[in-house]
């Protein structure tokens, strides 16, 4: 019974992250999800570093971009990160 317990809560845990994932991803897909617009450019399959240290520099104002920078300041530094894995890693369910 023990491992029952503790299979379902490894597992719903699972979930719910891919959920926080998910949700936190939502205000970012306006622009840079699926788009004709090739003056935006999507998020997915870039480099996680890359999303990371950009939406850092947004959030210290060391890159320019009025609303990239209210947006970023929303965001704790771990917020940040799991949205630079989440879209580095191409999840696309959200489109």
């Amino acid at each position: 019974m023990r491992y029952f317990i503790l299979i379902v809560f490894v597992l719903s845990g699972n979930a719910f992250s891919d959920n926080i994932d998910s949700s936190l991803s939502l205000p970012c897909l306006g622009c840079h999800g699926k788009s004709t617009d090739l003056t935006i450019p999507s998020l997915y399959g870039l480099e996680e570093d890359y999303i990371y240290n950009s939406l850092t520099d947004y959030k210290l104002d060391k890159r320019k971009n009025y609303l990239m920078q209210i947006i970023s300041k929303a965001y704790s530094e771990h917020q940040l990160k799991i949205l630079s894995y989440y879209f580095s890693k191409g999840h696309k369910d959200n489109e």
